[in-house]
């Protein structure tokens, strides 16, 4: 007996991984990288990039989104959005500048993230501190902020 198949559509449901890697291979692209390129940034091997820019296999983990993401400056959920894993409407807003901080600050090392970490209290506590002069005041300047506070050392000591 002859098996009745249904009918091909005409446009066919993109799997997950397909819609990845396209998102992947042209991210890649815009940023003039080879897939050898993107495989050692994000430590993985050129076959497996091609791999996953071809949709074949099974789907990436999230620790190879996270490489992918590093070393395309993006987010795990730029990734996850473009396979259709999560709704776009879902995701806090992140601004370029802010993405492209926290790679940066992923990529020091512990004493360099410890002393970014000071600096970023050091700054909030200094914005947070500023107390505006009252017009009462006779001081010539008395529109200027008065900044308290001292320096971000004695603020922030590394030993807490």
């Amino acid at each position: 007996m002859a098996r009745i198949r249904p009918p091909k559509s005409a446009s066919p449901v993109p799997s997950v991984g397909s819609l990845l890697g396209v998102w992947v291979r042209a991210t890649r692209l815009q940023q003039g990288m080879s897939q050898r390129e993107l495989a050692d940034a994000a430590g993985l091997s050129r076959s497996y990039v091609c791999d996953i820019e071809r949709g074949r296999g099974s789907e990436p983990s999230l620790n190879t989104l996270d490489k992918l993401a590093g070393a395309l400056g993006a987010s795990r959920s730029d990734l996850m959005k473009a396979s259709g894993l999560i709704d776009k409407a879902l995701i806090p807003k992140e601004s370029e500048e802010e993405r492209r901080m926290l790679q940066l600050f992923r990529d020091v090392s512990d004493n360099g993230q410890e002393l970014v970490m000071r600096f970023v209290r050091f700054v909030h506590h200094e914005e947070h501190s500023l107390k505006q002069a009252t017009f009462l005041d006779e001081h010539p300047r008395a529109a200027e902020p008065v900044r308290t506070g001292s320096t971000p050392l004695a603020l922030f000591p590394l030993d807490d």
